[in-house]
């Protein structure tokens, strides 16, 4: 990806042009080095500006940014769940983009962050699994949600949400492929093929679509890598009635190809 393109998704930048300038003014630094313009950047590279904090207190709120651009989805003034919460990356973001309210919910206890504790706007729920039935009233009910889940496949965590959202609203989920590949050796080693990824998102989009009231309508890769630089990808997924299942086959071929070329870039 662009260097200039990445400042945007990573919340640094409001648009390109702002980031082409502060690439230009010497403002931005990829691995503790001054960036050139029309760099080039992987996953793994380390992007901060001079002078300044990263835009979101812990590192999954810029993977979550870039999905929310690449979406257009906009939690703005809506009340939002973010499941898997840990230290709060999504919550966080979500609190950004100016979500009125966001339940910060995780079956750990003690991990969201101090600051996102003691927020006005979040609810936190910690020591709660996404299954416990307290989460199907809440008040008021969430119309956004999120997702990071580990060993969980989003074949049984999206049906959860579809019923916490009481049937209606938008979900971004983090789509972890070694939590979704039914091969027991990648599982067992965390290494999965560059050809498996496609069909892999295509049997689960195809999978979560054909269930009522579901539609995935839009796929990306993640801005930011996983844990040991795994490679993952946002489902953008609408629950309602009337619902358009569009086709995602180009899109998956081209994120797919946008997430090895960056795996690459390493």
């Amino acid at each position: 990806m662009g260097l200039a393109q990445q400042l945007v998704a990573m919340g640094l930048a409001e648009n390109v042009r702002e980031a082409q300038a502060i690439i230009m003014a010497g403002k931005a630094l990829v691995n503790d080095q001054p960036a050139r313009a029309g760099m080039v950047v992987s996953a793994r590279d380390d992007i901060r500006l001079r002078g300044v904090k990263s835009a979101y207190l812990a590192r999954g709120g810029a993977k979550l940014a870039g999905a929310l651009g690449r979406f257009e989805a906009d939690p703005g003034g809506r009340v939002c769940l973010d499941a898997g919460a840990s230290t709060g990356g999504f919550t966080d973001c979500l609190i950004k983009h100016g979500a009125k309210k966001v339940y910060a919910v995780d079956v750990g206890y003690g991990q969201l962050l101090g600051s996102l504790r003691q927020h006005d706007r979040v609810v936190n729920l910690e020591r709660t699994n996404l299954s416990d039935p307290k989460l199907l009233s809440l008040e008021p009910k969430p119309t956004f949600a999120t997702c990071d889940l580990s060993y969980l496949s989003l074949r049984e965590a999206v049906p959860v949400y579809q019923r916490i959202l009481g049937g209606e609203g938008t979900l971004v989920c983090l789509v972890k492929p070694l939590f979704e590949v039914s091969d027991p050796l990648a599982r067992r080693t965390g290494e999965i093929e560059g050809s498996a990824y496609a069909p892999l998102l295509a049997d689960l989009a195809d999978f979560l679509s054909s269930l009522q009231g579901i539609a995935v309508v839009d796929v990306c890769p993640s801005p930011v890598r996983g844990n040991r630089g795994t490679v993952e990808f946002f489902f953008h997924i609408m629950v309602g009635l009337s619902l358009v299942r569009p086709a995602l086959d180009k899109r998956i071929a081209a994120s797919v190809e946008q997430a090895l070329m960056e795996r690459t870039d390493v």
